[in-house]
C-alpha cells in the first residue's frame, strides 16, 4: 500500500511540475508582451484553460489518494497542499490573461513609460521562480523569504501608485490606466506566491499560517 500510495505522490508532483511550467510561461509571455506592446491574448488564453484542466487532474488524484489509502502526517500535508497550490499556480494563469487584456483592451502603449511594471515584474516573476523551488524541495528559509520580498512589492505598488497620482495630467491617462491595472495584477501574482510559500511552511512543520 505504502508502495502504490507513493506511486500517487509522485503522480501529483509530476502533474504540478507541470502546472509551475505553463504558469510561469503564461506569466512570462504576458508581461513581455504588455513592455514590447504585442497583443498575446489568445495564446495566454490557451494556456490558463491547459492549467484549468491540469487543476482538476490534481484535485481528483488528490481525492482518490487520500480516500483510498487514508494518509497521514506529512503525506496528508502534501496531497492536501498539493490542491491549494494548484490554485495558486491557475491564479498565475489567470492574472498573466489580465495582463495580457490590458495591451487588447486600451490599443498601442509603445509610447507609455514602462519602467515601473519592468523593474516590478522582475521581482515578481522571481518570487514566482522562487515559490516553485521552495515547493518541490520543501525549502522553508526560502518560503520565508518570500514573504520579505512581498513587503517589497507592496511598497512598489503604492510608491508607482502614489507618483501617477501625484503627476495627474503629466502622465498620458491610457499610460496611467494601464499601469495601474498591470501592477495591480502584479501585486496579486506576489501575493499567490507568498501563499504557496505559507504551504511550504505548512508541509514542513505542520504550522498553519495564513
Amino acid at each position: 500500500m505504502r508502495r502504490l500510495l507513493d506511486v500517487g505522490i509522485n503522480r501529483l508532483s509530476n502533474l504540478l511540475h507541470d502546472m509551475s511550467r505553463v504558469s510561469q510561461e503564461c506569466v512570462a509571455m504576458a508581461i513581455d508582451a504588455y513592455l514590447n506592446d504585442r497583443v498575446v491574448v489568445q495564446e495566454v488564453y490557451a494556456k490558463t484553460n491547459q492549467l484549468a484542466m491540469l487543476k482538476e487532474e490534481v484535485n481528483d488524484l488528490a481525492i482518490e489518494l487520500m480516500i483510498r489509502y487514508q494518509p497521514v502526517a506529512a503525506d496528508l500535508r502534501f496531497i492536501s497542499s498539493c490542491m491549494e497550490v494548484a490554485y495558486d499556480l491557475v491564479r498565475f494563469g489567470r492574472y498573466a490573461y489580465d495582463i495580457a487584456q490590458v495591451r487588447e483592451q486600451f490599443g498601442d502603449l509603445s509610447n507609455c513609460d514602462k519602467r515601473m511594471i519592468a523593474s516590478m515584474s522582475d521581482i515578481v516573476s522571481r518570487m514566482l521562480r522562487d515559490s516553485i523551488d521552495a515547493f518541490n524541495s520543501k525549502d522553508k528559509e526560502l518560503a520565508e523569504r518570500l514573504i520579505r520580498i512581498d513587503d517589497m512589492v507592496d511598497s512598489l505598488y503604492r510608491n508607482n501608485l502614489n507618483r501617477i497620482v501625484d503627476n495627474g495630467g503629466a502622465i498620458d491617462l491610457r499610460c496611467a490606466l494601464s499601469s495601474v491595472l498591470v501592477m495591480r495584477y502584479l501585486e496579486r501574482i506576489a501575493d499567490h506566491a507568498v501563499y504557496i510559500g505559507e504551504l511550504v511552511r505548512y508541509m514542513v512543520s505542520g504550522e498553519r499560517v495564513r
